[in-house]
């Protein structure tokens, strides 16, 4: 009904966060820690984007894309236990859903782990979830250290302290994540489709003093991460597009209105909106 009215659509969003967040960690509805159905979700996701993508091209839906999130991963020490947790925490966290969709295959170390409980003829999947798209979004926030988890169970990471400033939701600020995540997926899943920045931004403590909102960490933020935009481009990643979570202070999943994303400030009281010091910054950024 709506789809003549959108430009651009991408039938999933953040499949980590359906598949693995909520069916393996339970963080998010429906609120599972079961190894069985975390695969089966991992799987039955991807599926699910490839019929949709194909429900919408035969009803004339056109720039259908894949939006992914994706976390950089990185040993917490130099120990070869780390750098096994951390390989298994990038694969199934950023490589699953890609290889899966753009490859037809899914990375070796996670797929040991989750064939047992796949269903039975999971590889016809692939013919489903390789529908055709138009482009690749990518939703980059932080980066996380990794070392093993207390239990020996498949898939039991655990995230260390970093030692780099935080945002508000205690995630390290490492912009060089963004350009190595673009280049990745530029050399190795796009096979020549665009790629988007369709999320990036960090959550703060605004307050409004005197009518105005002062973010000045969010303007570098920002800053620091559409450089590493810049840099990607000018390595050869055809990047089209970088969109800032979030314009506005919103409903953030499970943390409510406790995290505050947005260039501009919402009362959720009275609903008055205030644009944040980064929203005047990132205007004359664009006007430049």
């Amino acid at each position: 009904r709506i789809g003549v009215r959108v430009h651009a659509v991408a039938p999933t969003d953040e499949p980590w966060c359906v598949a693995w967040l909520s069916h393996f960690l339970g963080q998010h509805a429906p609120g599972l820690r079961d190894i069985r159905a975390a695969a089966r979700a991992m799987h039955h996701v991807p599926v699910a984007h490839g019929a949709a993508v194909q429900a919408m091209r035969s009803l004339g839906q056109k720039n259908i894309g894949l939006v992914v999130n994706l976390e950089r991963s990185m040993p917490a020490d130099e120990s070869a236990a780390a750098a096994r947790a951390a390989q298994l925490y990038d694969e199934i966290y950023n490589r699953w859903f890609l290889g899966g969709i753009r490859l037809r295959q899914y990375p070796q170390l996670a797929l040991a782990g989750l064939e047992p409980h796949l269903p039975k003829g999971w590889e016809q999947g692939f013919e489903t979830m390789s529908a055709e798209i138009d482009w690749i979004g990518i939703n980059y926030y932080t980066r996380k250290l990794i070392a093993p988890g207390n239990t020996g169970l498949f898939g039991d990471v655990t995230g260390a302290e970093g030692p780099l400033p935080k945002s508000e939701m205690g995630w390290e600020i490492f912009s060089s994540g963004l350009s190595h995540f673009l280049d990745l997926v530029w050399n190795d899943y796009a096979d020549g489709l665009p790629l988007y920045v369709t999320e990036n931004g960090m959550a703060s403590a605004d307050r409004v003093r005197r009518g105005t909102v002062h973010d000045p960490e969010r303007t570098a933020f920002i800053r620091d991460h559409l450089a590493r935009v810049q840099e990607s481009i000018s390595a050869g990643a055809d990047v089209r597009g970088y969109f800032v979570w979030s314009l506005l202070d919103n409903f953030e999943w499970s943390l409510g209105y406790g995290k505050r994303f947005g260039i501009v400030h919402v009362d959720f009281e009275t609903l008055k909106r205030t644009p944040k010091s980064s929203y005047y910054a990132f205007q004359q950024a664009l006007k430049q």
